[in-house]
């Protein structure tokens, strides 16, 4: 039985552990980076990233970046059309003192244990959330879909 479209979107979701991060410097300059992520009951990203790397700090100045989720080469049925989805987001830095921050890094703990009881006591990780607000997902040739709040919406290859 063939998976419906928002099936094998969540499943990406789900199955993935890290998300592609686009983001720009404050000189325009493109950059490229990866993070592992954790997504909540309201499908909102987040992240939790050293303020050492180049992408935390053009998040800092810049909130807008685009994020992609794709399947791994290897459980592919076709190259050229790896199940994936890219989303435009807005960051926000999630402070310490948010009421949220400890049970958010509890649940990357519990994803990503042990690695997380570290990183989680270095003052130079910052947790982000990144908001969807617009996506793109492809489930394979013919197949893709314009992501909006309400859901996914057929493209129409021919318009």
């Amino acid at each position: 039985m063939k998976k419906s479209a928002k099936d094998a979107l969540g499943e990406l979701h789900q199955t993935l552990q890290s998300l592609f991060l686009s983001t720009l410097s404050t000189d325009g300059q493109a950059n490229g980076s990866y993070a592992p992520y954790i997504l909540d009951e309201k499908g909102d990203f987040y992240i939790f990233i050293s303020q050492l790397a180049s992408h935390t700090n053009d998040l800092l100045s810049n909130p807008q970046c685009s994020i992609l989720l794709i399947e791994d080469e290897q459980d592919a049925r076709q190259i050229f059309a790896r199940k994936r989805v890219s989303y435009f987001c807005h960051c926000s830095v999630i402070e310490k003192d948010d009421s949220n921050y400890a049970a958010l890094l509890d649940l990357f703990e519990l994803r990503f244990t042990p690695i997380m009881s570290l990183l989680r006591t270095l003052p130079d990780f910052i947790l982000f959330k990144l908001e969807i607000q617009s996506g793109n997902f492809v489930q394979g040739f013919g197949k893709a879909y314009q992501v909006t709040k309400e859901g996914l919406v057929h493209k129409d290859p021919s318009r």
